[in-house]
């Protein structure tokens, strides 16, 4: 019953709704990264001579890229389903876009994050702190140790390869890996589970004929 009462507002946002929201958080994000960046005199990280990576940035940007979806694809078949969920919000988020969709919006996300917390507030407050700071903003998995502790670990990844490697556009294709890996097995799996209910409801369909 509490779980239902606590999915309940997820429930009635549409998931048109909840992506134009993801997109005015990201929106926010840019704002508040550039607002910092002007008053506090933090320069500019996105330089595209920067993207010309050694490969011991490339291999520390893809592992955790390549490696963090796979793990929690894993997690998912090893752990209690409640450990795992996040209320159903990244599967409303991602499980109707199209690849080319999720493409970009986890580049947007991955874009607006990297620039706030490691182009900006890193090069304020240090890496833990800012580490924690964004930890604590994936508020919804705050109750979720598994979830939390994946985020915390993470966040605390991405800030060591910015100040390892001193480029944006190392831990930028690391986060955007990992939210665009996993937005595409969601997507996948609604689809899936979207055939085999019409594949269901047809059978049911032709026995009653």
């Amino acid at each position: 019953m509490r779980n239902s009462e606590k999915n309940n507002w997820i429930d009635q946002i549409t998931p048109r709704e909840l992506l134009l929201n993801v997109y005015f958080s990201q929106s926010l994000f840019i704002v508040a990264a550039f607002a910092l960046a002007f008053f506090f005199n933090v320069s500019f990280p996105w330089k595209l001579n920067d993207l010309d990576l050694s490969g011991y940035e490339w291999l520390i940007a893809i592992s955790p890229g390549l490696l963090l979806p796979f793990l929690s694809i894993q997690l998912r078949k090893w752990l209690p389903e409640e450990s795992l969920d996040d209320g159903g919000i990244n599967e409303k988020i991602f499980g109707s876009l199209s690849y080319i969709h999720i493409f970009f919006l986890t580049g947007v996300i991955a874009f607006a994050e990297e620039w706030l917390f490691r182009g900006v507030l890193q090069s304020l407050l240090g890496l833990v702190l800012t580490s924690m700071i964004f930890a604590v903003l994936h508020v919804r998995y705050i109750k979720k140790p598994v979830l939390f502790s994946i985020v915390c670990g993470l966040s605390f990844w991405l800030g060591l390869i910015y100040e390892m490697t001193d480029n944006i556009w190392v831990p930028f294709i690391a986060h955007f890996l990992i939210d665009f890996i996993s937005g595409c097995w969601i997507a996948k799996q609604n689809n899936s589970n979207i055939n085999i209910t019409n594949s269901e409801s047809g059978s049911v369909d032709q026995d009653e004929e």
